[in-house]
């Protein structure tokens, strides 16, 4: 049967205290206490008709290499770089910071060997989208990888072939699981908009047509394809925008992630064009995912409550949205969505999803099942 609920998290989770670890009795190594607290929370689903996800935490917040910009560049296949006053930048060499990041990958993975065996159901990777990568990153010349299309256009394949290994070494850890592979685009709408600084902070790179993106989209589904990762098991952050929606569908992609927050409201003609975008490609067989943040002040309620009465005004009832996904966020992509925070700079431990986040996303979820099963 399927779940009228889904519940996950955004690829994050921040690091458990030591003083936490004594009280859960959890071992003292961050990675694998944080693994069996995560499997603990969201291993099983929660009843009949409410599922869970299960992620491995790309980010635990432990320095400034545990975030997931560095995460995902630990992933790039036959790429070197290290991070400098500026930012991470790609180039000859690997730098120490760099190695590091591979290190905390490996040392998530061999972790997971032992806090996740046994386990059977799906498992979600988490990384940043070349979109994103691209405004997020430098070149050699100090310029971002976004002022060069030709490094622009090799980030799919380079993301593609690390991730392909990455899920491999997954597999051979917990050969039960059940792959998933979560694409964060924190930075699309800047990047489509023309929003993206360069390095003098004087102008802003030209912006990139939603077909353009769509291509880099594309290059990626169709390389992940062809190492046995179909579209139904990625799940793509699209922005808010409806041409960005169409170059997606046009790419292949089958699951979208959207924040309740980020999108237009319906009495505009964004807003509509928007919708009915996301209404048609429902009725097109394609699946999308709500990322919004359920913590105590956060936005949860009010945002869920926007969807439904949307959707109501839409011709459609609270039991044909069955089957979503809400993924728990702290909110920190909102701010690089909107400007606020260059896709570049190092992010706070405090943007991290934590433990409160996903026990609050838990406590909530019953109540809204039970509105989509009516």
């Amino acid at each position: 049967m399927t779940p009228l609920l889904t519940l996950t998290g955004d690829g994050t989770f921040r690091a458990l205290t030591p003083e936490r670890c004594e009280a859960l009795g959890l071992p003292e190594d961050p990675h694998l206490s944080a693994l069996m607290r995560l499997r603990s929370l969201l291993g099983d689903d929660l009843e009949e008709q409410l599922a869970a996800r299960l992620y491995l935490p790309a980010a635990l917040g432990l320095d400034e290499t545990d975030h997931l910009l560095p995460a995902t560049l630990a992933l790039l296949a036959e790429t070197t770089g290290d991070l400098v006053s500026y930012g991470w930048r790609l180039g000859a060499g690997t730098g120490l910071a760099w190695q590091h990041a591979r290190e905390l990958r490996e040392r998530t993975l061999d972790a997971a060997r032992i806090a996740l065996l046994g386990y059977e159901g799906l498992l979600t990777t988490t990384a940043l989208g070349p979109a994103t990568l691209s405004a997020a990153t430098y070149l050699q010349s100090g310029e971002r990888t976004l002022g060069d299309p030709g490094a622009v256009r090799d980030l799919p394949m380079l993301l593609a072939e690390g991730l392909a290994d990455h899920l491999a070494a997954v597999a051979e850890r917990v050969p039960g699981a059940h792959r998933h592979l979560l694409l964060r685009e924190d930075a699309v709408a800047g990047v489509h908009e023309g929003r993206i600084p360069t390095p003098s902070g004087r102008r802003r790179y030209a912006p990139l047509a939603a077909p353009e993106i769509g291509m880099l989209w594309r290059s990626l589904v169709v390389a992940l394809e062809s190492v046995g990762l179909g579209a139904d098991a990625i799940t793509f952050g699209v922005g808010a925008d409806a041409t960005l929606l169409r170059a997606a569908r046009d790419a292949g992609v089958r699951r979208m992630s959207l924040s309740p927050r980020r999108m237009p409201a319906l009495d505009t003609a964004a807003g509509v064009a928007l919708w009915e975008g996301i209404a048609e490609a429902a009725e097109q067989g394609c699946s999308f995912e709500l990322v919004v943040d359920p913590r105590p002040g956060g936005r949860l309620v009010p945002e869920v409550e926007r969807m439904f009465e949307i959707w109501r005004r839409l011709g459609h009832s609270e039991h044909s949205a069955a089957g979503i996904t809400v993924i728990a966020h702290t909110g920190a992509a909102h701010d690089v969505h909107s400007g606020r925070v260059d896709p570049s700079a190092q992010p706070e431990v405090s943007t991290l999803l934590d433990e409160t986040a996903i026990e609050a996303l838990l406590r909530l979820a019953p109540s809204y099942a039970e509105r989509l099963a009516a």
